[in-house]
């Protein structure tokens, strides 16, 4: 009995160990973007997506929430529609000047943020497309004399969970 009780203790911690030990943490890995002037991380879980908006750049998303043959959690990267060497404060006022008139989308808030040291525009605001409701963040970046508009969404209910993909696509964004 006094060897079977050591052996049994030595069975149990490795039983324990192991089940600590696991594969490699698929939530850290992260996915690379470089194509069109941009480049980006994403996540993994993720892919890219057709870019069906105008002046649209790239565009990643979640697979797993298609609906009707498109991402609803996705982002789109676009160059603004302005003229170029615009600065970025006039070229995000011209764009919301009217943006909330008459369009079905509402404002939840924006604010001029400070990215990688540059300073950047952020508006957030609700939309239903095609009856779903979602949820966007366009974050508005100059780099040389080119305006950058990365829009964040997902539907209304899944929008906080996706800050933190949202931000590793914002955080990592270059344009060569």
């Amino acid at each position: 009995m006094n060897k079977i009780l050591p052996l049994m203790a030595a069975m149990v911690m490795m039983v324990l160990v192991s089940g600590c030990i696991t594969n490699e943490d698929k939530a850290n890995q992260t996915n690379n973007f470089s194509q069109n002037g941009v480049s980006f991380q994403y996540p993994i879980s993720w892919g890219v997506a057709s870019v069906t908006s105008p002046n649209g750049v790239a565009a990643v998303g979640d697979p797993t929430t298609v609906v009707n043959g498109n991402p609803t959690t996705s982002v789109v990267i676009q160059k603004a529609n302005v003229t170029t060497g615009a600065a970025l404060k006039t070229a995000y006022d011209l764009n919301y000047a009217q943006f909330f008139n008459n369009t079905g989308k509402t404002k939840v808030s924006e604010a001029e943020l400070t990215l990688n040291g540059a300073k950047v525009y952020e508006n957030v605001y609700t939309s239903s497309e095609e009856g779903v409701a979602k949820k966007y963040r366009a974050v508005w970046i100059q780099k040389g004399s080119t305006t950058y508009v990365i829009l964040c969404s997902a539907r209304t209910e899944a929008y906080d969970a996706q800050q933190a993909n949202f931000d590793l696509v914002v955080n990592s964004f270059q344009a060569t």
